[in-house]
């Protein structure tokens, strides 16, 4: 049995079938008036942050309350959303995916906690992310019944799943608003989740073609998608499609706004893309972790392509009130798991953020890669690690244990595997790439190591980027990888499987050892205060 801090703490605790439902008798019919106007607040990629955090994704110190550095909170998405629906009635809330998988409420309920909570919101809609797989189909489809709203998706095959195909529908219709939300997911989930051999990812795009046809045949115009697909993988989506007016996104976790030159944001908000029939496809999505919540107002025409659409992405900061119902149900959940959660690990002398770890070397990342190296006690010469496991950073100060499972939330374990000098070339390359030459699977994670140096041309021919790979000889320098040498390191068992494709087959038998949350937690209580060490840094430098 694998020894993990979330294995601890739970020992605490003890695609179907298209079928189209029968239309509301109004849509379509010559002489109705339209509903002109439609409002839409929007979440994605929440990860069980069901209590306020700050800018590292982890719990708020008391002196962050003070200072107002605070951000989210399912209380503050109750203000939002009590206010809105109290302004306009018929406002939809919807969710992107990925509700599972990120913080104590996750690691000791298991999806529980998030049920009651999105029931008590009253969600309208919700489609399947992929970290919902992290505990296998099977949790999930317990998961999905005991929500009180739809679950939609319309690109898995569901025909080997019975548990999901009965919980999971391609679309949902709102006859009222004369809309119709077809929902869909990254087509790389077979890889990057734990869904398992009884489901298969299709291209998103043909599969909600499909629907959006026979949905236009039945007389709805007004179509939505509720998407778990990334940010440019949706503007690929409405390019490829007609008929979808708005794509309503998560997955990359991006923060869009309503400002061209903001600096913090990845696009507008909302991206207008033109699709195949010329006409305008809108694409939105609204960060990650319930920092923001999306909020539009859209209005159609009587074809049912948008004339106009505004809103704005909602900053839930400390302005914004923590509803004081929600907050008190939120503080009594914590009760089971906090005074585990609050055991000191150790100090940060500076921070230590996780921005940045998807496109380049991070000092988290040089963190965890070193914590990786030290747990294997001088067996090992370096350290594999995906930047998409890191999922908070460290702010500076006290580090308890609910900081290090916000950041390894996966209960990963640490494993041993050898690779000759080639190996080790061609598995930077294929990151660079963003591809597996061997496999043709797209590589959808970043990498950080520990005992490695590679420089490489981000501008150079594909799968010949790297100009120089260099390995830690032992004696503490480093020397140049040989590709007939075979060297000894450490990564994790996701990615051994075949997770986030930088491994086209598992490279030697998977002996899993020791959790990596448990690895990252001695290493800083061994070397605390924790600090940047600059001199070990430039393991990953482009040239």
């Amino acid at each position: 049995m694998i020894v993990t801090l979330a294995a601890t703490l739970f020992l605490l605790s003890s695609a179907s079938a298209l079928s189209i439902a029968p239309v509301d008798p109004h849509v379509g019919r010559p002489g109705q008036p339209l509903p002109k106007t439609i409002s839409l607040l929007h979440t994605n990629d929440v990860h069980a942050h069901l209590d306020q955090f700050n800018k590292y994704g982890t719990d708020c110190t008391p002196q962050q309350i003070t200072e107002g550095k605070c951000y989210g909170g399912v209380a503050r998405i109750k203000s939002v959303v009590d206010k809105a629906r109290k302004d306009k009635p018929d406002t939809l809330l919807l969710d992107a995916g990925d509700q599972f998988q990120g913080t104590m409420f996750y690691t000791y309920y298991k999806g529980n906690a998030t049920a009651t909570i999105m029931n008590d919101l009253k969600y309208d809609l919700m489609t399947v992310g992929n970290h919902e797989f992290d505990d296998g189909p099977q949790h999930l489809a317990e998961f999905f019944r005991k929500l009180n709203f739809p679950v939609i998706n319309a690109n898995m095959d569901l025909s080997r799943n019975d548990a999901l195909r009965q919980v999971i529908k391609p679309y949902k219709l709102f006859p009222e608003l004369q809309v119709a939300v077809i929902g869909f997911i990254t087509n790389t989930t077979g890889f990057i989740s734990n869904a398992g051999p009884t489901i298969k990812f299709k291209d998103p795009a043909p599969a909600v073609q499909k629907v959006v046809d026979e949905l236009k045949q039945r007389g709805y115009k007004r179509i939505i998608g509720l998407s778990h697909n990334g940010y440019k993988e949706d503007q690929d989506v409405a390019r490829r499609t007609r008929g979808l007016d708005l794509i309503v996104g998560g997955h990359s976790h991006t923060y869009l706004s309503t400002k061209p030159n903001d600096p913090e944001s990845g696009g507008l908000y909302p991206t207008k893309v033109t699709n195949l029939d010329g006409d305008p496809t809108y694409v939105v999505q609204a960060g990650a972790w319930g920092k923001w919540i999306g909020s539009l107002d859209v209005t159609f025409d009587n074809k049912g392509i948008i004339t106009s659409i505004t809103g704005q992405p909602i900053l839930l900061d400390q302005s914004i009130p923590l509803e004081p119902t929600m907050q008190a149900k939120i503080a009594e959940l914590r009760k089971p798991f906090d005074e585990f959660g609050k055991q000191v690990v150790g100090e940060a002398a500076v921070a230590f953020p996780n921005s940045g770890c998807q496109t380049g070397e991070c000092t988290i990342g040089d963190l965890i890669g070193d914590a990786m190296v030290d747990a294997r006690g001088g067996n090992v010469r370096a350290a594999i690690m995906n930047a998409g496991g890191i999922r908070t950073g460290f702010s500076a100060g006290t580090i308890h244990v609910a900081d290090v499972l916000a950041m390894l939330p996966f209960g990963n374990a640490l494993v041993d595997i050898t690779l000759t000098g080639a190996q080790i070339r061609q598995m930077f390359e294929d990151v660079f790439a963003k591809q597996n030459k061997e496999s043709n699977k797209p590589v959808t994670s970043y990498i950080q190591v520990s005992g490695l140096r590679v420089k490489y041309n981000p501008k150079g021919e594909q799968w010949k980027k790297v100009v120089s790979l260099e390995i830690a000889d032992g004696k503490g320098g480093f020397e140049p990888v040989k590709d007939a040498e075979k060297y000894p390191l450490v990564t994790i068992d996701f990615l051994v499987t075949g997770g986030d494709a930088f491994f086209a087959k598992p490279p030697g038998p998977l002996v899993a050892l020791v959790g990596i949350d448990v690895a990252l937690k001695d290493y800083v209580a061994k070397k605390t205060p924790i600090e940047i060490q600059q001199a070990s840094m430039g393991r990953i430098t482009t040239v």
